[in-house]
């Protein structure tokens, strides 16, 4: 695999973009979650070691971690409108690659333009492999053999970021200092604070959890935030309620992607092991 520069791979997390998929093989269908098309020719070809050129940036979003020692770029092409294949330059997990997240891939590469010819599907071809959960995930994987997956869950350029992913950590995952449970998240791309003033340690009071009392749900102020300053699309919130934080929302226009585009309002359950 093609080794991405962390340093510069935090230009499209740091400053920084339901299922339309086939399932081959008895692979969940939300498995790949989306592909985010984050920028249009605005990443240095420095990021594939190919200095001179502009890169597009796309962020794929898996529900369960991924092996990093199967990752390469010739395991995915994209399609664009017009038909064409491309394969990425070169790939990467990082930034998001602590223990607990490896769930995002960010391809680099050409794969349309935005207004004329955007990029409309992912597959993934080669042998990309998901890795079991560790202790402290309230989600279970598998080992899979993703090749044959396909997303048309392709977000526009144009389009503001959302969240894709919730789960409850502790244990060693857990960042927080201070509550009774941690909530991670994660956004479809990388993402900053959109109002003026704001910094990250301020954007836990737009979030807000949800308990559920016989299907009447109960909002819940985080306390604070943490997981933050480390330029990917992971969030730790923490509770000080000791009722189970089911699902999570976020206001809109208090985040944007690396395009400038403000979220939506979004929401996210948070998700359980179950087999």
């Amino acid at each position: 695999m093609k080794k991405v520069s962390l340093l510069l791979l935090i230009i499209l997390f740091g400053c920084s973009k339901d299922n339309g998929d086939n399932s081959p093989r008895g692979i969940p269908q939300d498995t790949v979650v989306s592909a985010f098309f984050g920028l249009d020719n605005l990443l240095p070809g420095l990021l594939c070691n190919q200095p001179g050129t502009l890169l597009d940036g796309m962020p794929v979003n898996f529900k369960f971690p991924l092996d990093v020692s199967s990752l390469s770029e010739t395991d995915f092409e994209v399609l664009d409108g017009l038909g064409n294949i491309h394969i990425p330059n070169c790939v990467s997990l990082a930034p998001a690659n602590e223990n607990g997240e490896n769930r995002t891939v960010l391809l680099l590469g050409e794969f349309g333009t935005a207004e004329t010819n955007p990029p409309v599907e992912v597959k993934v071809v080669g042998d990309l492999f998901t890795t079991n959960t560790i202790s402290g995930e309230s989600v279970c994987s598998d080992i899979i053999n993703l090749s044959g997956i396909t997303t048309t869950n392709v977000i526009p350029l144009a389009d503001g970021p959302s969240l894709f992913f919730a789960q409850r950590i502790d244990g060693n995952l857990n960042e927080c200092n201070s509550g009774t449970q941690t909530i991670q998240v994660a956004w479809n791309g990388g993402i900053t604070p959109y109002v003026s003033g704001d910094t990250e340690s301020d954007l836990f009071q737009y979030y807000v959890g949800y308990s559920d009392s016989s299907g009447i749900l109960t909002p819940h102020a985080p306390i604070s935030i943490s997981d933050i300053n480390d330029n990917d699309n992971f969030h730790q919130l923490c509770f000080s309620t000791s009722d189970e934080i089911v699902k999570i929302s976020m206001m809109a226009n208090t985040v944007e992607d690396p395009n400038h585009d403000p979220n939506l309002y979004s929401e996210i359950y948070v998700s359980s092991c179950i087999r």
